[in-house]
């Protein structure tokens, strides 16, 4: 710190011409130098915060700036997602038919083929029954037996049990026919391997009802079909009928 000089007048007190009546006096010197100014306080605590004041009204737009100078152009961007599919259009108009092209040049004749075999006819199935006398009523489920055998080709009507009985492995058509009596309902059914298959019935409110159905089947070696009469039903004779034939074989 840098030394200051300091001028001291001293100041002596008059003598008063009177003796013991002594008064002070002093002399004034010079302002000192300012002295060095103090450290700043601290910072005072926050005011309350104000209320938000009304929102100032909107000015007017500027002018539009001046346009800019045109950058340079970037590079390509990737390639984009495939757009949807489009509707189909209308469908144009037919053209014209072309001309007929030439014919082509004919190819030579090829080797004669061998013989072939001769082609192996099917077995001749066929069958055709009646019945000649009145059935029922009957007590029980009964097979309906047909004593007049017209026809039976291969020998597979067994005119015992009046079962076909399959020898050859193929597809059969079978159709019975059924007349009821003049009193009583005449109810059957087509039979194959003891399960029904296809029914007939004859309402006697008809007077005398018949029924009658057809039933075509794949049958192997050793299947049996049969018509069947339901309890409580009857026939009246020579018109019950039982056919059937072979369509054709397995191959």
């Amino acid at each position: 710190m840098p030394v200051i000089p300091v001028l001291v007048l001293l100041c002596l007190p008059a003598l008063s011409a009177r003796p013991g009546n002594m008064k002070d006096d002093y002399c004034s010197g010079p302002p000192g130098i300012p002295g060095t100014p103090g450290v700043p306080g601290h910072n005072g605590a926050n005011g309350i915060q104000g209320e938000r004041g009304p929102k100032g009204e909107r000015g007017d737009p500027g002018h539009p700036g001046i346009q800019g100078v045109q950058g340079l152009m970037g590079p390509p961007g990737g390639s984009g997602e495939r757009g949807r599919r489009g509707k189909k259009g209308y469908t144009g108009e037919k053209g014209q038919k072309g001309e007929l092209g030439r014919i082509g040049v004919e190819g030579r004749l090829g080797p004669k083929g061998q013989k072939g075999e001769p082609a192996v006819l099917p077995p001749s199935i066929a069958f055709s029954a009646s019945r000649s006398s009145p059935l029922g009523p009957v007590r029980e489920e009964t097979i309906i037996t047909y004593d007049q055998v017209f026809l039976n080709l291969g020998d597979s009507f067994d005119i015992f049990s009046s079962h076909f009985v399959c020898k050859v492995n193929g597809t059969y058509l079978f159709t019975a026919h059924i007349l009821g009596t003049q009193n009583n309902d005449a109810y059957a059914w087509i039979m194959f391997n003891g399960q029904p298959m296809v029914p007939m019935h004859g309402d006697h409110r008809a007077g005398y009802g018949t029924g009658s159905n057809t039933l075509i089947y794949h049958l192997v070696r050793d299947d049996h079909v049969w018509v069947q009469l339901m309890k409580n039903s009857s026939l009246l004779n020579d018109y019950s009928t039982f056919s059937g034939y072979l369509i054709y074989k397995d191959v």
